[in-house]
């Protein structure tokens, strides 16, 4: 009876350790071809949702400023500086938008590391001059690098992203050619629906709460005319908010344009002072936890937006 026991016994721990055995082999297996990927890190939203819509699951895909901060306000740190020497491409925005985009990519190249600079493959505007930018704004330079509010744009980055995925994985060429089409092909029937839906505005300004509108106001023929300048943690002056009161009386404008991330709250002051309703026009440089976590992307928040200028300039 004894013997009996003692072999069900070791039958049964044998079994165990056989399932055991085979559930760490799958963790290993599973393990390995997340390795195997190519460690691609964006620094900032847009630019990871091009890499994401190209790479898909062939790529294990890092973004280095959270969701639900404002890249404008983010700081790397040391570690994080560190941890990207294990990546394989680095896709940052450039022209200004990180204040450490430089640092990080003269220390990746020195490692012989790939990087794409998306400001390298578009046109850049230059910043609107002002007050507010002379008193106030020295940290971006002289080029404006809200370069994705031009959806073109982003189909130009998405090519060169395209290209060097090809070169780092050869083998899967096919996908993300594929992908890459699909992508264009979104973002230009965004640029019809701007196209089409704006071409009946009966005013072309827009009254935002700092400027970052550019690009998109360049590409659809609109005039932004901002609360702060190029970044948003500024507050202007009284000066310039009683001109923008004014502004906004001669120009019959009825709507101010306020961010998701951040406003100041010069904005609320002036909505209030010179009886504006108040409507959204996400920048889309960085987006929410919860619209992170949902799949809403770039695509849904610049239609979300064309919907509130439609309200402001069309309707």
């Amino acid at each position: 009876m004894k013997k009996r026991v003692f072999l069900l016994l070791t039958s049964l721990i044998l079994l165990l350790a056989g399932c055991t055995s085979e559930k760490s082999s799958n963790d290993i297996e599973n393990e390995n071809i997340k390795n195997d990927k190519i460690k691609v890190t964006a620094s900032t939203y847009p630019m990871y949702y091009v890499a994401n819509e190209i790479g898909k699951d062939k790529i294990d895909l890092n973004l280095l400023v959270p969701a639900g901060v404002d890249p404008h306000e983010y700081e790397v740190s040391l570690k994080e500086i560190k941890d990207l020497e294990q990546i394989d491409l680095f896709i940052y925005n450039g022209s200004g938008m990180e204040s450490w985009g430089e640092k990080i990519s003269n220390n990746l190249k020195n490692k012989d590391k790939d990087i794409i600079n998306g400001s390298d493959y578009v046109e850049l505007l230059n910043i609107e001059e002002s007050e507010e930018h002379e008193e106030h704004e020295h940290d971006h330079g002289e080029k404006d690098p809200h370069i994705w509010l031009n959806p073109l744009n982003l189909d130009k980055i998405g090519k060169k992203v395209k290209e060097e995925l090809i070169k780092l994985d050869k083998e899967n060429q096919e996908v993300y050619e594929k992908n890459y089409l699909e992508l264009s092909e979104k973002l230009k029937s965004l640029d019809n629906k701007y196209t089409e839906t704006l071409k009946n505005k009966k005013d072309n300004t827009i009254l935002v709460s700092h400027e970052a509108f550019g690009y998109l106001a360049n590409r659809y023929g609109l005039e932004q005319i901002a609360v702060t300048g190029i970044t948003p943690n500024s507050e202007p002056s009284p000066k310039t908010l009683a001109k923008l009161i004014n502004v906004s009386k001669e120009k019959n404008i009825k709507y101010i344009f306020f961010e998701v991330l951040t406003s100041p709250k010069s904005v609320e002051m002036l909505a209030k002072e010179a009886k504006l309703e108040v409507l959204v026009l996400n920048p889309i440089g960085g987006v929410t936890k919860e619209q992170f976590d949902k799949g809403i992307d770039y695509v849904d928040l610049m239609e979300e937006n064309l919907a509130n200028l439609k309200k402001a300039l069309v309707d």
